[in-house]
């Protein structure tokens, strides 16, 4: 991203003309810049320079005096104002102006490192009743059923391989703070986030690939057009010939969400004759026996898969619950909590108390830990 274009982005967010995502490029940047390795100001210092900074800035981007007064108010917007000027006057402009390029980076290199690693955490359970825990089994074959060879790869992957004509189910199941990647007899690749469970046969037998769903996972279908892959959630199958898409089908989640990614599917609710044919870009939201189109973010809904949290403008009840699953902590929330949205992109191999420390220097919520508990507080 190059300067012109970081300043033009700043000014729209100034004015308060950013889209969704432009703003959460931009606050990410200012929880970046709170938790970066960067020459330390004191609190007071940062306090007297507020008002030069600000006017610096004002004038620099040709802000109207009207626009100025109402963005003061917002005291998120004067820290990445802030942020933005301490990492020009640090000299720092090649960190700010690339930080995007820098993110994805960074994202991408720990999710080579540390994706199969850090939380890869499951329960396998055949067809028998034998139940594996894929965590501690060793690398290599890990169990025959029916002709079926399991095997887990070194890099945490379950494999299976082989035919045979018996359907019989297995499952894998994912605890707080887990997740798991498995490779589906059909190629299907299927990669399962914390709190959820997939249930499937050891071989695919007959005219559809059914498996069921509870939780949240991202699916790269295997293309077979003469067997169409049937994702079963509660109320609601996901129908597609080979394509990839996100299922988020959380027991505590008022609604279920299907996003597409590539190729096509078709949403169906059950007991009804509502379908919904969804193209890439698309999300079919189900809730209270409603259908309901709109286009989405990808990136958001498979932020989860590629190792962080993305907020876009969203509630913090929806975010503690995401944060709940994945660190394994109950939340409370304070009588005097308001509804308040949120942006910004926090890693998930962050500990807990880094991520609650990014989320409470939006200045917008306090958070008190105690064990397992975690108070949401104004």
């Amino acid at each position: 991203m190059q300067k012109e274009e970081v300043a033009d982005l700043l000014k729209k967010y100034l004015a308060g003309n950013c889209s969704a995502q432009e703003r959460g490029l931009l606050e990410t940047w200012y929880l970046k810049y709170e938790e970066a390795e960067l020459p330390e100001f004191p609190q007071e210092k940062k306090d007297l320079q507020l008002e030069e900074i600000w006017g610096f800035l004002a004038d620099q981007l040709d802000l109207p005096p009207v626009i100025e007064r109402d963005v003061k108010s917002t005291l998120l917007w004067q820290k990445i104002a802030v942020a933005a000027m301490v990492l020009i006057t640090l000299s720092l402009g090649y960190y700010f102006y690339n930080f995007q390029d820098k993110v994805i980076s960074d994202v991408q290199q720990k999710t080579v490192h540390q994706e199969q690693s850090f939380n890869n955490k499951a329960t396998l359970t055949l067809a028998d009743g034998r139940v594996i825990s894929l965590d501690e089994a060793k690398n290599g074959e890990i169990a025959k059923e029916d002709g079926i060879t399991i095997t887990k790869t070194k890099d945490g992957q379950l494999v299976y391989e082989g035919k045979s004509k018996l359907d019989a189910l297995n499952n894998i199941s994912t605890p707080k703070g887990g997740q798991y990647q498995i490779n589906l007899p059909d190629g299907t690749k299927v990669w399962l986030n914390a709190v959820s469970s997939l249930s499937y046969p050891a071989a695919f037998n007959g005219d559809k690939r059914t498996v069921k769903l509870i939780g949240e996972a991202y699916f790269e279908v295997a293309k077979n057009k003469k067997m169409p892959f049937v994702v079963s959630t509660n109320g609601q199958e996901v129908m597609v010939l080979g394509t990839h898409f996100n299922v988020n089908a959380y027991g505590d989640e008022s609604q279920t969400k299907t996003t597409l990614l590539e190729g096509a599917v078709k949403v169906k609710l059950d007991n009804s004759e509502v379908t919904a044919v969804l193209k890439p870009g698309q999300q079919t939201i189900f809730k209270a026996n409603q259908l309901e189109i709109t286009p989405v973010d990808v990136e958001e809904a498979i932020a989860w898969k590629d190792g962080y949290f993305l907020f876009q403008d969203e509630d913090i009840r929806s975010i503690m619950r995401k944060i709940a699953r994945w660190y394994d902590v109950d939340v409370v929330y304070d009588r005097n909590v308001s509804p308040k949205e949120i942006g910004g992109r926090i890693s998930r191999h962050k500990s807990l108390n880094e991520v609650l420390k990014m989320l409470s220097n939006t200045d917008k919520f306090n958070f008190k830990v105690e064990g397992r508990r975690v108070t949401v507080m104004p």
